[in-house]
């Protein structure tokens, strides 16, 4: 073939309708994702707590070591680390914003185009994808070195391209004297020296690089480190993509046409619909995966260099706690779980609700016979834990679980620092091995 050839072949995918597809069970995609997703919220809650503490005793000087001390040479990472968790914090929380699981409650055949998904879902989900996966990379690499000339080059560089477009107004608001001093003294840096300077350094310039060598310090070296490594760097270059309208993006805009209706118990859908979801539920497992796998252990790195024994301790324990709660979450989310019912529900004449995680309700009919306790959507057993008077809820491997049957609000519900004493409880419970 010589250009022409490849040219036409380029411009009939751009013109020519696609055949649609879902290649994936869509009711299942949404149950895994609405699992995945509470998972992801629950690690938001505990990362808040962690940040929260850190804050507190970032203030405590004899909890510092010597370096990290007031007057010291390494003491502005004090004020520094705060802000980069803070921000790392918000891009998890947009990604989370872009990837729930999707709201069927009353869709018909006549508005099932409410399900739709096309270029501007894409792009929301892809960029803050791409968001998360760059700052928490960047941001674990300079956990993980606390180096001033590293830090220093990585700010520098950005505010340097920020500041040439942005407004008086944003620039006066984010910009103090000192900070346009710093950035004086960097252009006065000769291009080729900004990588190597007497103010600013980075020996790991790319994406691909920091992964690296992140991989490498945490000892990431096992086969199935090796594939996930490869994962992120994928994942990195897929969100590329829609984030700077790469060519990819054309292929999405050039689709028409109308899609053909899918239907289930619950209510329509279209493949787009399925097809969406997948990339949604693929996207949560990996980032849940970096952020157990990579981010909290490089900020685990950079705890043991700040803080004293005694406070790296307390921090090191909250840390593991939430490693633990992500890690066998993800783990064990549709293999073994039990119901836990008000005792005085059964043998009642009352219908009870069980919820299978395949997304199939079953119903509990009168007498409540243990042979009934199998899904027909899926074929999974189960079993049921009578739980006597209300107890509210009740705290597993997997998370707080409300009993059926109690009067108590729903986990989400409750204010935050109820929900942050419950997960606390969780991620001990998985980190001392308990299990449900």
């Amino acid at each position: 073939m010589n250009e022409i050839d490849i040219l036409k072949k380029i411009a009939s995918n751009l013109t020519e309708r696609k055949s649609t597809a879902a290649l994936s069970n869509y009711e299942v995609l949404c149950n895994n994702i609405a699992f995945s997703h509470d998972l992801f919220e629950k690690g938001i809650v505990y990362l808040e707590f962690i940040i929260d503490h850190l804050k507190s005793i970032f203030n405590d000087r004899l909890s510092l070591k010597g370096d990290f001390r007031e007057n010291e040479c390494l003491h502005p990472f004090i004020s520094v680390i705060p802000s980069l968790l803070l921000n790392d914090l918000e891009v998890i929380k947009k990604l989370s914003a872009y990837t729930p699981p999707d709201n069927r409650h009353g869709i018909t055949i006549d508005n099932v185009s409410l399900l739709h998904r096309g270029f501007m879902n894409y792009n929301n989900l892809a960029t803050a994808t791409r968001q998360l996966i760059d700052s928490l990379v960047t941001d674990s690499y300079q956990l993980q070195l606390l180096d001033p000339k590293e830090f220093n080059y990585h700010v520098l560089l950005s505010l340097n391209s920020f500041e040439k477009y942005a407004t008086k107004s944003i620039r006066q608001g984010l910009f103090n004297q000192e900070i346009e001093d710093a950035l004086l003294e960097f252009r006065k840096l000769n291009f080729k020296d900004w990588k190597n300077s007497s103010i600013t350094k980075c020996q790991h310039i790319t994406f691909s690089n920091k992964v690296d060598h992140l991989f490498t310090n945490l000892n990431l070296v096992a086969s199935e480190d090796i594939k996930f490594k490869n994962e992120i760097n994928n994942l990195f270059k897929f969100s590329s993509e829609f984030t700077h309208i790469g060519y990819i993006s054309t292929f999405f805009t050039s689709q028409a046409g109308s899609q053909v209706v899918f239907g289930s118990e619950k209510s329509p859908y279209l493949p787009s619909t399925e097809n969406f979801s997948e990339l949604k539920y693929q996207i949560l497992e990996t980032c849940i995966n970096f952020i157990h796998k990579v981010y909290l252990p490089s900020l685990s790195s950079c705890v043991s260099k700040i803080f004293s024994s005694s406070q790296e301790l307390v921090i090191e324990k909250h840390i593991s706690n939430l490693v633990s709660l992500l890690k066998e979450g993800i783990k064990t989310r549709n293999n073994s779980y039990y119901f836990f019912v008000c005792s005085s529900l059964i043998g009642s004449q009352r219908i009870i609700d069980l919820p299978c995680l395949c997304g199939h309700l079953n119903k509990w009919r009168p007498p409540h016979s243990n042979s009934d306790l199998f899904c027909t959507g899926c074929g999974s057993s189960y079993n049921i834990l009578a739980i006597e008077g209300d107890p509210g809820y009740i705290i597993t491997g997997n998370g707080p679980v409300k009993v059926i049957g109690s009067e108590a609000p729903d986990f989400q519900d409750l204010p935050k620092e109820k929900q942050q004493e419950m997960l606390i409880k969780v991620a001990e419970f998985n980190a001392n091995g308990s299990g449900n």
